[in-house]
């Protein structure tokens, strides 16, 4: 080899270790390049080390702008559709939602006791019906839930006992027939002069004791009968005007003067009993107005108080307030749980909502009060709360002034929707 190719050779060599040093030095200065923009949060992908470096740095620079247009967007959205404690829904999402709107506005607030009670036959107008005189039931004329009127035949018994009576009874008169004849003819006599006087006084003595037996044995016959009799039979007949709620006679059963045969209640009425604990007793009061809800039964029934009891219960502490109620129907049956607000006290107040139209929103009540087309929160300081024509209502000291509009019904689906709107912003 000539010298002119050992230094062709040797230069060749020079350029490629030239060539290899400054490669490896931009490739590190590449990957502090790199490194230093994924710490600073602007890439994070490490594919971007490996090849189109130039291309991946201009899409990272599009990929920023993307997310500033898109924060700028969402901005715009804020402002246009939920804005600060804003919300924003088409006349169309109200209806399907249910919201109403309503006008705050001075009211008559009731300030009103919530109490536990139980539905009840009123007492005063349920009569049991029981054989006055032992018997074998022969027929049974009415049935459970018949409506019956006063009188009316409900079972025919068999009665020996009742047969004694009528033999008693007819003996009694036979022999007051007798007496009154013999009387009769005694007093002619002595008047004639033809019979002592000893003889009429023993007649005069025999008549009255004739009447007083046969007084006496119609009056059992009458208080054994009861209704009367039937067919030969004792008949047991309705005490007043009612439905039949209870029925334990059988055709064939022998009764006793004690059996409870059938149970007639007049249901257009009802009782309400009331548990009054210890603590509400100083502001419940006879004749005071009660708004009833029955268990199951949306359907509210007013009555008033007509009772108290003056004996506080050993165990519970408490006493019972009666509240009598025209029946609302035959929903309300006698054993139901039921919810009494009894109208304890009357206010005049500047403002009112309706106790459903507030909501919790960041540990405040706040109520969501129309401004054009879009509600806005409103915190508001509430005072007592009551009922206004049978709907829960709330008196608001401050932060919604009468005449202003708010959601009245449903408002916690603006509730919700502020809070899909927020979790996004803030996504």
């Amino acid at each position: 080899m000539s010298a002119t190719h050992k230094v062709e050779l040797t230069r060749g060599r020079i350029a490629v270790l030239v060539a290899g040093a400054l490669g490896l030095a931009c490739a590190t200065a590449g990957i502090t390049v790199l490194v230093e923009h994924a710490v600073h949060g602007e890439s994070s992908h490490w594919g971007d080390l490996f090849g189109h470096g130039d291309h991946d740095h201009d899409k990272g620079e599009h990929r920023h702008g993307e997310g500033r247009g898109h924060e700028d967007h969402d901005h715009g959205d804020k402002e246009e559709g939920h804005g600060e404690g804003r919300v924003v829904l088409s006349a169309e999402a109200l209806a399907a939602a249910g919201i109403e709107v309503a006008a705050a506005g001075p009211g008559q607030v009731e300030v009103t006791a919530t109490l536990p009670g139980e539905v009840a036959l009123n007492a005063d107008t349920v009569a049991h019906v029981t054989p006055r005189v032992g018997g074998v039931v022969r027929e049974v004329k009415r049935n459970l839930g018949d409506r019956v009127k006063k009188g009316e035949v409900l079972a025919v018994l068999d009665s020996r006992e009742l047969a004694d009576l009528q033999r008693e009874a007819l003996t009694a008169r036979e022999r007051l027939e007798l007496a009154e004849t013999s009387f009769r003819r005694q007093e002619a006599l002595w008047q004639e002069k033809v019979t002592s006087e000893k003889e009429y006084l023993s007649a005069k003595q025999a008549l009255a004791e004739a009447r007083i037996e046969h007084r006496s044995a119609t009056q059992k016959l009458a208080v054994g009968s009861g209704g009367g009799s039937k067919e030969g039979g004792y008949a047991l007949v309705a005490p007043l005007d009612g439905t039949i709620i209870e029925r334990h006679a059988t055709v064939g059963e022998v009764l006793g003067g004690e059996t409870r045969a059938f149970t007639v209640a007049d249901l257009s009425t009802i009782w309400v009993n009331v548990t009054v604990y210890a603590k509400d007793l100083a502001q419940v009061h006879p004749g005071q107005v009660a708004r009833v809800r029955a268990e199951g039964i949306e359907q509210r029934a007013e009555g008033k108080i007509t009772y108290l009891s003056q004996v506080a219960d050993e165990q519970t502490r408490s006493s019972i307030a009666r509240v009598v109620l025209m029946n609302p129907g035959p929903a309300w049956r006698p054993g139901l749980f039921a919810t009494a607000d009894i109208v304890v006290s009357e206010a005049e107040v500047a403002v009112t909502v309706l106790d459903d139209a507030v909501q919790r929103l960041e540990g405040k009540d706040v109520v969501f009060v129309q401004e054009g087309e879009a509600f806005q929160v409103r915190p508001v300081r509430l005072g007592r709360r009551g009922t206004v024509e049978g709907n829960a209502v709330v008196e608001v000291r401050s932060g919604i002034a009468a005449g202003e509009r708010y959601a009245s019904k449903n408002s916690f689906v603006l509730k919700a929707d502020l809070g899909k709107s927020g979790a996004a912003h803030e996504h």
